[in-house]
């Protein structure tokens, strides 16, 4: 697929109200190949807003709300989506930009379904969403997922973020218990820290495992890191001082390597999504535009296997009745 395409590519967008996404949004509605646009947000205001400019733009879009922190507000969406496209509303998709993701100061914070929330935004909304999504993809899809350098370790965050820890995803999912007395911020931040970087590990792992199975009906999947982009909304719901530095002054490493803008990084990535870039990678891992590799332990069989497990079952109440079922591949 490419700009010069005669049929306008049907895009997917999520996370497109604030940060990188936002900036994902703008490159769309100036795009070429003048796609249709799917966009899911949990935002009303936003969704609407963003509906307006792309008609006002010329181009073809529909909505849905969802809130990846509710995986019954997902397969609402999921459904939604499948009765647009049984009205012929929008075609089949050829292109899912999954971006929103998730980051707290904390690990106690809950899904609609009591799963940790950084674990349900960031994998298991993630995994909802493409098990959803599979069966309205058009014949060469692409499928991109947004991964993080932190899954590499806190080097590769310039030690902004704690080092990933591989868990069981039983334990990723389990939320922190109320604390039973005082307790101190940089715990509380850490143990969040952790909890995010664990989350993009685990996304990474899953993304191997949707890349084959994909891969089986002549579609592709790959994982984009857009690198260090300070001033995102991630770190809301840092103090205000601290969230203050990370907006207005943490922005200024956008010039070290391994660091970008949001306009920047999203040019790259839907580059990447439309296949103007890497148009035959499959399972890749794009960083900031360059093809790297992801880490080696994301590649192991039986943390594969068993997250794959692990999330069949945790989604399997809210798959969207017309998806079919599946184990892994």
């Amino acid at each position: 697929m490419s700009q010069t395409d005669v049929t306008p590519p049907t895009i997917v967008l999520t996370g497109f109200t604030s940060g990188i996404g936002a900036r994902l949004f703008e490159e769309l509605l100036g795009h070429p190949s003048r796609p249709n646009l799917v966009l899911l947000a949990r935002d009303a205001a936003g969704l609407g807003h963003a509906l307006e400019r792309a008609r006002a733009a010329g181009l073809v879009a529909i909505g849905a709300l969802a809130d990846l922190g509710d995986l019954g507000s997902v397969r609402t969406a999921l459904e939604q989506v499948h009765a647009a496209q049984r009205r012929d509303e929008v075609r089949l998709i050829d292109v899912a930009l999954l971006n929103a993701g998730a980051q707290f100061t904390s690990r106690r914070n809950a899904g609609a379904q009591g799963h940790e929330l950084t674990f349900t935004v960031d994998v298991i909304a993630q995994h909802l969403l493409l098990r959803g999504l599979e069966p309205l993809l058009a014949a060469g899809a692409h499928a991109v997922l947004m991964g993080s350098s932190t899954h590499r370790g806190r080097k590769a965050s310039f030690n902004l973020i704690p080092d990933p820890q591989w868990r069981d995803p039983d334990d990723l999912a389990r939320v922190e218990p109320p604390a039973d007395g005082p307790t101190r911020f940089a715990d509380e931040r850490r143990k969040g820290g952790v909890a995010y970087a664990s989350s993009k590990l685990a996304l990474v792992t899953l993304a191997h495992g949707w890349a084959e199975r994909l891969a089986a009906s002549g579609r592709r999947l790959n994982t984009y890191d857009p690198g260090l982009v300070a001033g995102t909304g991630l770190g809301r719901d840092m103090p205000a001082p601290m969230y203050w530095v990370w907006k207005n002054v943490m922005p200024a490493m956008s010039v070290l390597p391994g660091a970008s803008t949001p306009r920047a990084t999203a040019r790259h990535a839907v580059r990447l999504a439309l296949g103007n870039a890497h148009g035959s990678l499959n399972d890749g891992y794009v960083e900031i535009g360059r093809v790297t590799r992801a880490e080696p332990v994301t590649f192991a069989t039986d943390r594969r296997e068993r997250l794959w497990a692990w999330l069949e079952d945790a989604v399997e109440e809210y798959l969207p009745t017309y998806a079919a079922s599946g184990g892994p591949r």
